[in-house]
């Protein structure tokens, strides 16, 4: 891939994260490193994808990357993971393959509807297995510092 291409995907993925920040009242000092949540996400996707060539791993890799960043930074400011984790989320929702799924389902196009219904959903599901098993992880070796820190 061209190097300008990357650079834009970057860019879009910085800018749309900036805006859900301002939407879901992130502090303004938080804009940015929320919005760069979305680049660290969207580079764990594009790295995966570039090594397996399967857009369900990349899912799960660029979701444990939003969701590993959002619990990190929220360590750091003293705010809810939840948030960070969420705008971090964004550049990798399956938008345009939901948009193609209903179009091909409303004109008549069912097994096409039918196959991005079932691509996008898979793809969601795996978005979702990689937060949930990052965010396990994470609490887990919270609790075995914490067990150490305190025993």
């Amino acid at each position: 891939m061209e190097v300008w291409k990357i650079v834009l995907q970057f860019a879009t993925a910085v800018a749309g994260c900036f805006g859900f920040a301002i939407v879901f009242h992130v502090g303004r000092n938080e804009w940015l490193v929320a919005s760069l949540g979305g680049a660290v996400s969207w580079a764990a996707y594009l790295l995966m994808l570039s090594v397996s060539g399967n857009d369900y791993a990349a899912a799960f890799v660029g979701s444990s990357a939003s969701a590993f960043y959002g619990e990190m930074i929220a360590r750091k400011v003293h705010a809810p993971a939840t948030v960070f984790t969420v705008i971090a989320f964004v550049p990798l929702i399956p938008g345009a393959s939901l948009y193609r799924a209903a179009d091909a389902l409303m004109n008549g196009h069912s097994g096409a509807g039918r196959r991005l219904a079932v691509y996008t959903l898979a793809f969601a599901a795996c978005m979702s297995a990689g937060v949930v098993v990052t965010t396990l992880i994470l609490r887990k070796i919270g609790k075995a510092r914490a067990g150490r820190i305190a025993g």
